[in-house]
């Protein structure tokens, strides 16, 4: 019974499945004898005691400690927001008991808006739970408190269980705690947490992105000795657990290092003279790793996101704009971004397959209401029902004739859905031959229940054939693969812009969002407006550039990649100098363009609201005199900016909030716009050149850290004479001379980082990308126009048809970016 005037005990839920102290012993043990070639180190853990924890919140209090302060703005600023993206109801999970200034912060918050959580304080600390809690007022009314004694991992686990999996759930990580993971280990622990998410839970990770070196070094090596402090006490935590006197305190020292390379400090402890612990030999003066500090740039964020399969929803950043609060949420799709995994082989695997028809029925049956089949999106095309045919008839006619067996049941199927309708965009009778359109389509049951038995034909061919053998067959599978993937896209296009009706000029409500928190759009803005860079010229150098592959149209050897017929040959083409933009043309530089030129309508992306359709009909400005001035950009007008929008599957996003993203449209307009800012739009060749420089230019980029380890390139040796690299066979058939060395990364690019696989379901922002020449998937999730007429090339064979887009089709959602000649 609790002493009148003093609160009662906290409820704390003792979650541990083990004793943690014995795994801590085993760890110092094994990390005290590393693999070869690896450095001595220590659990980090070791510093996380009940002395740790409150050497720790002293130095949250530290001036030179510039994490806390900053964390601690960006709640102050925000919390109203942060509050808002949080599900009545809904368990708030914080990884760590918290800083209680922090924590305050946020419950008041909740408390003001009168939004019932329960709070849930994750520590392996029992004592410092308790301190937290109780320091937490008692006079809330929304909010409930609780305690969860364990580590990380039990935490997740309690999350998953039963009673908890189906209920909203927000998971706080304060402190840019994940920086004290390696990079690779932080997108792995991730995964865990996004694992235990639903598609509408939400996690809120502190993470640290300063790069001064010196305001980084000064935080963990601060002018009191306070973190020097905090290092050595896992020292004495490390005694008590192994129960004897193992660390003489006074013959080590700390030391922490900046690597500015990776954006990492790390502390390291050291003996002044030799030593003996758990019979392993330490010598003086050699260093033993024990903790670490990652530091995470822009770029180093999202390819955390798409590593962990989240997708940020928001973020909050403080003035400085070197720490941020990042809202992410569990992404629908997961693909592979790295070539060695996307292209491992030539031929995808099942569970490639699977993936991809996971997203196909993503977009087709839970984005497309059952309604709207029969409904044509774009009024030049056909209705979606027709794609849903489409895509398992393709398939099953290519594996028919692969296999010389019969084709799945309905074999109508095949001709009613083998070729859409493309028709010519001035003249829409006018077209090629195509699937005849019935006056009723098959019952969608009907064509589900084919594409289940198609994809079950798939599925036993994968069980029964050894596809490095069967090149006829492994061609059949890849073209369906890459079919589905190019047919994936265009409904997503379909259903993305919720285009319009029949008419082409209604805007259509009727498309559904994906599974999941919808994004903040309007804190995105602020983020990618504090983010934005100037987009530079950039010079390419002249130089030989290959396009195309080698890949002969037969069922035999030797192994290699599959291409589509305008893919071959390969052929080596010179391109000349010149200069292009950095990053491609965004929404902002083209609502300039339409701002200060007559002529020029809205693109097909946008949505202008009906009491300025007119308006936006004859022109969109009376400024025709102005002309773009580089390095001199006018700010758009908020007139301009009132009643417009950018289509996406989430709704109408106020352009304001899009004008950092890239502008889709037909190349005719972007052409006008290129004219307009003294540029034009590159040719197919000049951009396979702006690729292969990127390409380099990263390379080197990398390079330039690998090579304080590796001394010596050309002829792929070091010093010793090991080869580190073997050098690239030359190319037969579109591969390397044998299976062995078939390499993915001539042909197809990294996409780390990249927004590719329906990571979003929306374009984001380029603009941070100014100063960095944007490579192969680096447009913001749209595709690149180029200024090259689709005409047979040397050795080109045309297959049964070829598809391309007009150059006023205004449904390509086609990015563009400027180049010019060099004078």
């Amino acid at each position: 019974m609790a002493v009148l005037g003093e609160k009662e005990r906290p409820s704390i839920l003792d979650i541990r499945s083990g004793v943690l102290d014995t795994d801590i012993v085993d760890a110092i043990k094994a990390m005290l004898t590393p693999d070869e070639g690896q450095i001595k180190s220590l659990p980090t853990l070791l510093l996380y005691d009940e002395k740790g924890l409150q050497l720790f919140e002293d130095i949250t209090y530290l001036e030179d400690y510039y994490l806390t302060n900053a964390e601690i703005e960006v709640l102050q600023t925000h919390a109203e927001e942060i509050v808002k993206s949080v599900s009545p109801g809904s368990l708030v999970v914080e990884l760590g008991s918290g800083n209680l200034r922090k924590v305050k912060i946020i419950l008041d918050a909740f408390e003001r808006a009168e939004k019932p959580i329960k709070y849930y304080a994750l520590d392996l600390s029992k004592s410092e739970l308790e301190r937290t809690l109780l320091g937490i007022p008692d006079v809330y009314r929304f909010v409930e408190c609780f305690g969860l004694l364990g580590t990380y991992d039990e935490g997740l686990l309690w999350l998953q269980a039963p009673e908890n999996a189906e209920k909203r759930k927000c998971v706080f990580w304060l402190g840019s705690s994940i920086g004290n993971f390696p990079k690779e280990e932080a997108a792995v622990f991730l995964r865990k947490v996004a694992d235990c998410l639903t598609d509408d839970d939400i996690c809120m990770i502190g993470i640290d992105a300063c790069q001064d070196e010196q305001k980084v070094l000064q935080a963990y090596n601060d002018r009191h000795g306070k973190t020097h402090d905090f290092v050595r006490n896992g020292l004495d935590h490390a005694n008590h657990l192994l129960g004897k006197h193992a660390f003489d305190q006074s013959i080590w020292n700390v030391v922490g290092e900046y690597d500015q390379a990776s954006g990492r400090h790390q502390a390291f402890l050291y003996p002044s003279a030799d030593v003996r612990i758990e019979n392993v030999i330490i010598r003086a003066e050699e260093r033993i790793h024990i903790e670490e500090s990652n530091k995470y740039s822009a770029s180093q964020t999202r390819d955390l996101w798409q590593a962990a399969g989240l997708k940020r929803t928001s973020a909050y950043g403080n003035d400085l704009n070197d720490y941020h609060l990042h809202v992410v949420s569990k992404a629908p799709c997961r693909f592979a971004t790295g070539p060695k995994v996307y292209a491992a082989q030539p031929v995808p695997s099942l569970f490639e397959y699977s993936q991809l028809w996971a997203a196909w029925d993503l977009v087709t049956l839970s984005m497309i209401p059952s309604g709207e089949m029969l409904s044509k999106p774009i009024h030049l095309r056909n209705a979606c029902i027709f794609y849903l045919g489409h895509i398992p008839a393709f398939l099953d006619m290519h594996l028919a004739r692969a296999t010389g067996k019969a084709p799945t049941e309905p074999v109508a199927f095949h001709n009613l859905f083998e070729r859409g309708v493309d028709p010519d965009v001035d003249d829409p009778g006018k077209v090629h031959a195509h699937s005849a359109i019935p006056d009723e389509w098959p019952p969608l049951s009907d064509i589900l229940k084919y594409q289940d038995h198609v994809r079950a034909r798939a599925r036993s061919l994968y069980a029964s054939t050894d596809m490095d053998e069967d090149y006829r067959l492994g061609r059949a599978l890849w073209l369906g693969f890459e079919h589905e993937g190019d047919d994936l896209a265009l409904c997503e296009t379909e259903a993305n812009p919720r285009i319009s009706d029949a008419s082409g000029d209604a805007f259509s409500d009727k498309t559904l969002p994906p599974p999941g928190v919808r994004p903040d759009f309007e804190a995105l803005a602020v983020q990618a407006s504090k983010d934005s860079v100037p987009n530079q010229w950039i010079d390419i150098p002249a130089r030989r550039v290959d396009m195309g592959m080698n890949d002969p149209e037969n069922a035999d050897g030797p192994t290699r990649y599959f291409g589509w017929d305008n893919e071959k040959p390969l052929r080596t083409i010179d391109v000349h100098a010149f200069q292009a933009k950095a990053r491609p043309l965004t929404n902002e530089d083209y609502a300039r363009f339409l701002e200060q030129r007559e002529g020029f309508k809205a693109p097909a992306s946008w949505y202008v609201e009906v009491k300025e359709a007119s308006e936006a009909g004859r022109s969109l400005s009376s400024a025709a005199s102005h002309s773009y001035v580089n390095g001199s950009s006018a700010p758009i007008s908020n007139i301009f900016l009132e009643g417009k929008f950018v289509r996406t599957v989430y709704g109408l996003v106020p352009l304001r909030f899009a004008l950092h993203w890239p502008v889709m449209a037909s190349y005719d307009e972007l052409s006008g716009c290129a004219t307009w800012m003294n540029g034009r739009i590159p040719t197919a060749e000049e951009v396979r050149s702006i690729y292969n420089y990127a390409e380099i230019t990263k390379s080197k980029e990398t390079d330039s850290i690998l090579t304080r380890k590796i001394s010596a390139v050309n002829g792929h040796l070091s010093n010793e004479g090991v080869e580190i690299s073997p050098p690239s066979l030359p190319w037969v058939n579109g591969a390397s001379g044998t299976k062995k060395t078939l390499s993915s990364g001539q042909l197809f690019a990294d996409l780390k980082g990249c927004n590719v696989g329906f990571n979003n379901f929306h374009p984001t922002p380029v603009t941070q990308n100014g100063n960095v020449l944007s490579g192969r998937g680096e447009m913001g999730g749209v595709w690149e126009w180029t200024s090259s007429v689709l005409v047979k090339h040397e050795g080109f064979t045309a297959g049964k048809f070829v598809n391309w887009y007009q150059h006023n089709y205004p449904y390509a959602w086609c990015g563009a970016r400027l180049v010019r000649d060099i004078e």
